[in-house]
């Protein structure tokens, strides 16, 4: 790791938020805050290249759940997630 990111991740470690919010982040949130489509954010996930939270599926069913922590979205992008901001 550089020392730009040591000092990027202590940084973000010394200014963190007391308490995270409850629930998940919306997928759509995410997508739209980093950029990107929200495929691009569940194949992410699927695949474990994205540690933003975790896909799962019932077994006997084909409808893929995700779940992204708002913690974990925190500390990959640096955004915090703030349902009552009209997210």
């Amino acid at each position: 790791m550089s020392r730009r990111q040591d000092l990027r991740i202590l940084a973000a470690y010394t200014n963190a938020p007391e308490q995270f919010p409850e629930g998940n982040v919306p997928i759509a949130y995410a997508a739209e805050k980093m950029g990107k489509d929200a495929c691009f954010i569940r194949a992410g996930i699927e695949a474990g290249w994205l540690p933003i939270g975790y896909a799962f599926r019932k077994s006997g069913k084909s409808r893929t759940n995700y779940y992204i922590s708002p913690k974990l979205f925190w500390e990959v992008t640096g955004i915090l997630y703030q349902p009552e901001k009209g997210a």
